[in-house]
């Protein structure tokens, strides 16, 4: 193990034991505190790439690349529906913390990669969104995002 690396399993307990808290203390009201988790990331390592005015299929591709290539994800497909948009990411280190969630009979409330697509929507394409859904399948999870107007002022 390099300096600048943890173990995955320390991280994700951590990350569990985190959420864990924050839904003791706020219930569903805690997916609405944890809407910004992985925004440093997004700032460091998907802005850069989001060049010109991408689409939404064109952000939901940096992304992956991005977590593709931070050994984050393996897969992330989009499908749009009107206002609703459809991810389902395969291959999430984080997914241990959701199964672990679920056993103490929790629901997944929390996903890092579909913060990075709302906050991209949100800053590349002027649109507020929001993790509406998050469910484990098997083989991946689905989060169901919902798109709002794109702003006027």
């Amino acid at each position: 193990m390099s300096k600048e690396t943890i173990a995955r399993d320390y991280a994700n307990d951590l990350i569990f034991e985190l959420e864990k808290a924050m839904w003791d203390e706020r219930g569903k009201g805690g997916r609405f505190r944890l809407t910004t988790l992985g925004r440093e990331f997004y700032r460091a390592k998907c802005r850069p790439r989001l060049q010109g005015r991408p689409d939404i299929e064109g952000i939901v591709a940096t992304v992956l690349a991005t977590l593709k290539e931070n050994g984050i994800t393996e897969t992330l497909k989009v499908e749009q529906d009107g206002r609703l948009l459809k991810l389902r990411i395969g291959g999430c280190l984080h997914r241990p913390v959701e199964e672990r969630m679920m056993a103490r009979e929790t629901k997944p409330f929390a996903c890092v990669p579909a913060n990075l697509v709302v906050l991209a929507i949100d800053e590349v394409l002027n649109r507020p969104a929001e993790l509406a859904e998050l469910k484990l399948e098997a083989g991946c999870c689905q989060a169901l995002l919902v798109l709002f107007d794109e702003r006027t002022t």
